[in-house]
């Protein structure tokens, strides 16, 4: 019999990258050791200063990424900061696998559009194939709460939504391939085009070839980055884009947030839960946020909002040190010094490997026509990836099925 290795888990309970891998491990019944750097006692102080050596090891700064994972084998130890589930399975010789090569529908994105799609195809009798690259529930699983999405009168934590979502698709047979990021797509051979090849190609980036006789994309959109001298250097240490896995390390601090839409405002709301000032950054005159949202942070005390304010430049090397701003109002430019801050300045689409395959407009999201259909046969699109949606869960879930409606009759013909 094999050994085990040795395996410590650094990291915190908010944390849902920490949870996933939690959960990757012990699903992949892999006994892991976990060490909690947020426990008062002496363990706890141990495992927080483990955790800032080991991003100075690997990074040559003392960030604070977690988690932080130990594998001990024999007399070697290595370090993993922040690994994905398939980093992890091929440092520990697992494989992610699925049954079959070929699929009615192959899905890509795991997020509330793409499982809603597959439970409607799935429900069917179709075979379905769900290819995810992060983690599943996408942008809803690291959401803290979504208080608006109905049937669910008290409101439901991002990581249960997307742990039912997750359930019901598999109660339906919808195969899910976790984690793997797709690398291109295209006609079933080489030469062949979209319009003679009745079949798909999806590739991986590990290499994996899979068949579909139709595909959605449902890959989701990522903040975007803020780019202004200073930045990269204090990326992950004092500039985050997740509130709800960097905001507890602000207890009692200072933090600024950029951006004026509903994003920043929600977030704003709750990082007040646990830092003790938060100051809004918005470039333009009036924000983007809803009304709602407007008159809850005015009505928060401890919450502050700048206007027609931008970011300038960001000093620091190994952490913040101040940060350059421009009061356009008041033609003044000043400093400050804030803890950290925390970016939500609008979403990118996740359709990189999409570029000279289908139409894709200036900001790279995906044009389509007659709902999710986009511009070539038998490929559609739906959720936060697609030109002129809402980007709101619910209105993903919504697309999802639609577009599973569409994909049915096409099978039809196919």
């Amino acid at each position: 019999m094999i050994k085990q290795p040795e395996i410590t888990v650094y990291g915190s309970n908010w944390c849902s990258d920490c949870r996933r891998a939690k959960k990757y491990l012990g699903e992949q019944r892999i006994h892991y050791t976990w060490r909690n750097i947020e426990d008062e006692d002496e363990l706890g102080q141990k495992a927080y200063n483990f955790v800032l050596k080991a991003n100075e090891k690997v990074y040559g700064k003392p960030k604070r990424k977690i988690p932080v994972i130990e594998i001990k084998e024999k007399e070697k130890t290595e370090l993993m900061i922040e690994p994905s589930n398939i980093e992890l399975a091929k440092r520990l010789g697992l494989a992610t696998k699925v049954s079959k090569k070929f699929y009615d529908a192959v899905i890509i994105g795991a997020g509330p559009a793409g499982l809603s799609a597959a439970i409607y195809l799935a429900r069917d009798g179709y075979e379905v194939l769900v290819i995810e690259s992060s983690t599943i529930g996408g942008q809803a699983y690291i959401t803290n709460r979504l208080d608006n999405y109905p049937g669910f009168p008290d409101g439901i934590t991002g990581e249960q939504f997307a742990k039912n979502l997750h359930k019901q698709a598999k109660r339906f047979g919808v195969e899910l391939l976790v984690p793997q990021e797709v690398k291109s797509i295209g006609p079933c051979h080489e030469k062949g085009n979209f319009d003679t090849c009745t079949f798909k190609e999806i590739i991986t980036n590990s290499g994996e070839s899979y068949l579909g006789k139709s595909i959605l994309i449902a890959t989701g959109s990522k903040y975007r980055e803020l780019v202004v001298p200073g930045t990269e250097a204090l990326m992950g240490t004092s500039i985050h884009y997740c509130a709800t896995c960097d905001g507890p390390f602000y207890k009692g601090k200072e933090i600024f947030i950029i951006g004026g839409g509903n994003s920043a405002f929600e977030e704003a709301l709750w990082l007040k839960n646990m830092a003790e000032k938060v100051t809004i950054i918005y470039r333009r005159d009036e924000p983007s946020a809803s009304p709602v949202l407007q008159e809850k942070i005015e009505q928060t005390d401890g919450i502050d909002l700048w206007l027609s304010t931008e970011v300038i430049e960001l000093k620091g090397e190994t952490k913040l040190e101040s940060i350059l701003l421009n009061h356009k109002d008041k033609n003044e430019k000043k400093e400050y010094t804030p803890d950290g801050i925390f970016v939500f300045i609008g979403l990118q689409p996740n359709t990189k490997f999409l570029q000279g395959i289908i139409n894709l407009d200036k900001q790279n999201f995906i044009v389509t026509e007659n709902g999710s259909k986009t511009s070539v046969k038998g490929i559609y699109a739906a959720g936060d990836c697609r030109k002129g949606s809402s980007k709101q869960a619910i209105t993903a879930a919504g697309e999802g099925a639609a577009s599973a409606l569409l994909i049915r009759e096409y099978l039809k013909t196919v």
